[in-house]
């Protein structure tokens, strides 16, 4: 017999969402690294895009942060 699962709730979306970009910043992290030692067209990503990227994912955990507490003071804050 086939257990259905329940979607994640919202909060937890987004912090599923906030922890499955740090993929993306060590991508970008990289190739901020080696754009030290190796030209910007043998990178993985543009050192432009590898920054936005690291903006993006502090928005993103700040937002992440930002609805726990909203939902912790409202007694809606998920238990785990």
């Amino acid at each position: 017999m086939e257990q259905q699962q329940h979607p994640p709730s919202p909060m937890r979306f987004l912090e599923i969402l906030a922890d499955r970009f740090g993929a993306l910043e060590a991508v970008a992290n990289s190739s901020i690294k080696l754009a030290r030692y190796a030209p910007e067209d043998e990178l993985a990503m543009d050192l432009l895009v590898a920054e936005a990227v690291l903006e993006f994912g502090c928005a993103l955990r700040e937002a992440a942060a930002s609805a726990m507490e909203w939902a912790r003071a409202r007694g809606v804050a998920p238990l785990a």
